[in-house]
Parts: C-alpha cells; structure tokens; sequence
C-alpha cells in the first residue's frame, strides 16, 4: 500500500508546473549555448604575464608574431580539414623546440584551437595548459588569454560545473584588462557572467554585462560580439527565473546572428527559446521554434549535433504538454544519435527525462533502467536538485525503499515550494531591472542597477513575503486537492478496467478479455513457431442441475469450475467463461500431451468430488475437448470452432470424458 501511494506521489511531483522548476533550467546548458564544433578563438597572437592565475606584472607585448608562426598560420588556411592541420602542426612540434619559448606556447594554442575544432576535447585541455605554462612568464598576450578561456570552455563542456570552469574566466578577466583589447575583454567579461548567476552575485553578472555591452556598442565591434552579450544576459536572467527577461534577451540574440547568418548560433538561441517559451507556456511560440530547429537540421548537414538537440527539445515539449509517449520517441531518437555530440550533460539528461516519461506511461521497470543510467553518469553532480530527487525517488521505488523514496518526493516538494518563492521574489526584481535599464541607456555602469535594487523598503520586503507565504500555500493546498483527485481517478480507472475484463459471476475473465488475450498469445505462437493449445469444456446436463435445483444452484457449479480450473494452469495461460457453464482455456507453450494431461486432470478432480451447495450433496460431471495450433490455423477462432466440434462429439459419446481434435 506503502509502495502504491509512492508511485502516486512521484506522478504527482513529475507533473509539478513547469513555472517551478521548467524543463529549461534542466535541459538548458549553465552557459545557455550548445556546442556544434569548438568554441574557436581567432588566432591572432600576442603575449602575456602571469603565473599560478595570479598576475604578476603588468607587461604587455607589441602584438607582433615571429616570421616562423605567420608562415604557419599561412600554411595552415591551405589545408581543408581539422586533422590536416592537426597533422601539419605536430610535424612542428620537433623544429620548435628550438624557437624561443613564446613562440612555442604559441604554437601549442594553434594546436588546441584545432583539437577542439576536431573534438580532441582532452587533447585540447592538454595543449592549452601546456600553452598556459609556456606562455605565463612571457610579456601578456592575446594567447593566454584565450587559452585560459577556451580551456574554461571545455571544461564547462566536461562538467557543467561552475566550481570547475569559472577559476579559469576570472583570470582570462584580469589578464584581459591588463591587455587592453576592447574585443578580448568584451568577450571576456560575457564568458565571466556566466560564473555570476546565483541570486547572491546577479549584480555582478549583470555588471559585467553592462560594461561589455558598453564595449561592443562603443568601438562598434559587430553583430556577433553583441549577440553573445545579449545571449549571456537572457542566461543569467533564466537562472534566476526572469524567464520572460531571457526569452526576449535570447530573441534579440538570435536576431544579430541571423542577421550574420551564423546558422550555428542561431540553433543554440532555437535552443534556449524552446525552454523559455515552455516555461512561459508560449506554445505557439515553442511550436514555430521547433520548426525553425528542424528547418536548419535540413538545411546545415555540416553541423551533424542539430538532430540530436532538436530530437531532445521536441521531447522536453511533448513532455511538458503531457504527451508523454510522443516525448519518449522522440527522446529513443536522440539517443540514437548521440554519437554526434560531445556534450554529455545533455545525453545524461535524456536519460533522465527518459525515466521520467516512462513513469508517467507506468512503465516502471524502463523508468528505472534509465534512472540507474542517468544516476551513474559522469554529469549527474551537475544537474538540478529537483531532477536528480525525482530520479533517487523512482529508483527507490523500483528498489522497494518506499520511505526513502517518500522523503526524497518531499524534498523535491519543499524545492518547488522555495523556487516558487523565488519567482515571486524576482517579478519584484523584474520591475526594478525594468527602471534601472531605462537609466542604464544613459549611462552603461550597471552598478547603479544594484544600487536601485538595494533600495526597496522594507515595507516591500514584508508584503513580498506575504505573497510568498499566501502562495506557497495556496501551492500545497492545490498539490493536496490534485492527489485526492489523482487517487480517486487512478482508484476509479483501475476498478473500472477490472470490471471490464472480469466475469461477474466466477471472478475469471470475460469471454471478450478472454479472446482478446488469446489473440495476443495466439500471435506470438504462430510468430515465433511455437506450440499452443485449447481447452473448451462446459457441465454436462446442466439444465438438468437448474431444473432440478434451483438456478443459484447452477451458479454455484459455474463458480466451482472455474476455481477448479484455476488450480492446473500456469501464470501465462489464460482461463475464462465464454457462455453459460461453458469455458475455454488458452495454453501458450503447451503441447498436446500436456494439454490433454490437464484435461483430463480438471474432469478427474470434478468427476471424483462431491460438491455442497446450499446444504444441497450433489455430483456433476464435465466434457471436455482439446484443439492443437497447426501450420495451417489462420486464427484463433479457428481453433476455438475446431475444439467446439470437439465438445459435441464428446457429449455424443455419453459425456464426462475428453475428446482430442484431430486436425
């Protein structure tokens, strides 16, 4: 009972609003961008001065670039693909050792901007450090800058782990500002405001937004550069769940890189609306994304990845719109392809969402299945709290640890409750943001957004925490009416099913569920070649038994054979009352020396036993006929006719015997 009430719960919790905790905030990357290839850096090289990412002076080089590196950039646009120039620069590596040690670091980032464009991630990691190393105690450069920011990037990719890859963009920023580059700091400063998007530091986030933004409009650096800003900016207002702010942020994006026909960028923003529009419930908007995500799949075989993401965003649609079935196909199509993305938190997520669908479809032992793979996967520690709970919880239940599975349902519960306190908590801040960017127009120091931000009263204070409170419990209550009507649905369906499939009289199926099952078995018998038999047999003289005492006396000899029945059968094997004391019973996997050992079993066991009914002693009988599947039986009814013939001949016998059909 326990264990029932868990699996209501946990459907209960997986159907929570999407508002609380929305299928974006899990499907959605930190960093709000899919990877289709390296995040490549350009390679224009120059130098640089730091140590254990900690500057140590502020030397900075002329950007000049030795006569040995320009020829390889040179050589290096002659060659077509990725392992061409991955081939072509390692044949460098012997000869460089000779060059000073600047020139080698540069020439080991060269080497990881292509490992990263070949999906070499690890190789990558390692050419860049190596580059950091060399590069370090050289006057700053362009160089390292970057490689602290591409290998952040991989690293993000690897992990999603904020603690992991943000050490890396806090010293590609103080570099960058001792470099002195407008475009390297403005790219810089919109990498680090991904590592600023918790509640606690969202002013800084959006600080170092506003400074980028006031970079890339004032030396007019392109489309491009002020795409990523935008794109930055609707991240770190989703993460704190001003979903409607990024969803118009992440629209401005996708306007400049359509308008630089960047057809990979404009997929990842596709991307990042699908989650927006399905939190903000925009479903005509959701639709006409997915259309566009599939429209670039056909038009950009060049990117081999946008199948896998549209597969899963249209899965996570589906899913949010209760279509549940629809979301796993969609979901078993992405897996299919998942070869061609590097990034892993998204397949892991797809394994997750997966055991989530099937829950739903009460398929629990699938649930499971990939419960345990998502569970086990190397980006599960970077995942919501929410969905990794959901998971713990389904796999508890499969596991049978119904009161752990419990806790872990209230916990996602009290998670929901919190988020949905947030929100309300940041409509408040969407209202100040809404003022402080009509001043930050005049002057781009965000630091005065934070300022205004900090000045509501505490009379605001207290009424936002008056609406939290009303709403959290206006939440539970709804949550509580929901799994009262959840379980009386589930209680109705389910009794309504049994009714329908059950003969009212003997409690054994029904002649329809009877023959429905037996279709079912029947199939699979003559699919897979294998045997299958029938059993029919019904009372002998059973008018006589109603005449004579009574029809509640009839009824009970029915009842008496089923139960009777009941005892010779195996799990598989299907038994049902087909008309008045008649019965047909359908053994898969059976041949007929076993079938007619059955027969003749049940008639012995009636024939031998002395029945009571109603203070009434009396004896009856039955007949019995036993029909075989042959390679030419087209249908089951086939059979069923075959033994029905068989019944009358043993009733012309004299009864109380069985009768093998000989097809």
């Amino acid at each position: 009972m326990v264990k029932t009430k868990l699996m209501i719960l946990l459907v209960c919790a997986v159907s929570w609003p999407l508002t609380t905790w929305g299928a974006g905030d899990i499907f959605s990357d930190a960093n709000g961008t899919i990877m289709n290839g390296a995040n490549v850096s350009d390679n224009t090289v120059s130098n640089n001065t730091v140590s254990n990412n900690t500057v140590s002076n502020n030397t900075v080089s002329d950007n000049t670039e030795s006569t040995e590196i320009t020829e390889i950039k040179q050589q290096l646009v002659t060659l077509s693909s990725p392992q061409q120039r991955i081939d072509f620069l390692q044949q460098q590596r012997p000869q460089s050792a000779q060059w000073p040690i600047e020139q080698q670091g540069q020439l080991l980032h060269l080497l990881a901007i292509e490992q990263e464009v070949n999906s070499d991630l690890v190789a990558a990691i390692n050419s860049y450090s190596h580059a950091i190393k060399l590069l370090t105690p050289h006057p700053l450069s362009k160089e390292l800058v970057k490689s602290y920011l591409e290998r952040s990037f991989i690293l993000y990719l690897q992990t999603n782990d904020t603690q992991i890859y943000c050490p890396d963009r806090e010293v590609a920023v103080t570099l960058a500002r001792q470099l002195g580059q407008v475009d390297i700091l403005a790219e810089v400063l919109a990498q680090s405001a991904y590592c600023h998007n918790k509640p606690s530091d969202f002013g800084e986030g959006l600080k170092r937004l506003n400074e980028a933004l006031a970079l890339a409009q004032q030396h007019q650096l392109g489309l491009s550069r002020q795409a990523m800003i935008f794109n930055a900016t609707a991240a770190i207002y989703r993460d704190n769940g001003l979903n409607r702010k990024a969803y118009e942020y992440f629209n401005k994006a996708y306007d400049f890189w359509e308008q630089a026909q960047d057809k990979q960028d404009m997929f990842n923003m596709l991307h990042n609306m699908v989650g927006e529009s399905i939190k903000l419930a925009l479903w005509g908007e959701n639709k006409a994304h997915l259309a566009q995500m599939q429209q670039l799949v056909e038009q950009s075989p060049e990117f081999a990845d946008f199948d896998f993401f549209y597969q899963f965003n249209t899965g996570i649609s589906c899913w949010a719109q209760g279509l549940f079935q629809e979301g796993i196909d969609h979901f078993l199509r992405a897996l299919e392809v998942q070869d061609t993305t590097q990034e892993k938190y998204f397949v892991d997520a797809t394994h997750a969402w997966l055991a989530l669908s099937y829950f739903r479809q009460q398929q629990p032992d699938k649930a499971f299945k990939y419960a345990e793979i998502f569970s086990g996967s190397a980006t599960y520690d970077g995942h919501s709290n929410e969905l990794k709970l959901m998971i713990a919880a389904i796999i508890d239940y499969a596991n049978g640890s119904s009161n752990l599975g419990m806790n872990k349902l209230l916990d996602t519960i009290d998670l929901q409750k919190k988020n949905f306190a947030n929100i309300i908590n940041n409509d408040v801040v969407n209202s100040s943001l809404d003022h402080n960017l009509t001043v930050a127009e005049f002057n781009n120091r965000l630091l005065e957004k934070q300022l205004a931000i900090n000045k509501l009263n505490l009379e605001a204070e207290i009424d936002t925490q008056k609406i939290t409170n009303l709403s959290m419990a206006i939440a539970v209550l709804i949550a509580l009416v929901l799994l009262v009507l959840v379980i009386f649905l589930w209680q109705s369906r389910r009794q309504f099913k049994r009714r329908s499939q059950t003969d009212y009289l003997t409690g054994i199926a029904n002649r329809r569920h009877t023959f429905e099952q037996g279709k079912k078995r029947f199939n699979q018998a003559k699919k897979h070649h294998r045997p299958l038999a029938v059993i029919m047999f019904d009372i002998d003289n059973f008018k006589v038994i109603n005449d004579h005492y009574g029809h509640d006396v009839g009824d009970l000899a029915i009842k008496a054979c089923g139960r009777r029945a009941r005892n010779w059968l195996k799990k598989n094997d299907i038994l049902g009352r087909i008309g008045g004391e008649e019965f047909l019973i359908i053994l898969p996997d059976t041949e007929q020396a076993q079938a007619v050992d059955i027969a003749e079993r049940l008639r012995t066991s009636i024939e031998s036993n002395q029945f009571v009914f109603n203070e009434v002693k009396m004896n009856f009988t039955i007949s019995v006929a036993v029909a075989m599947l042959t390679p030419q039986t087209h249908e089951l009814v086939d059979i069923i006719k075959q033994a029905d013939l068989g019944l009358y001949q043993a009733k012309d016998n004299g009864r109380n015997q069985v009768v093998i059909v000989d097809q």
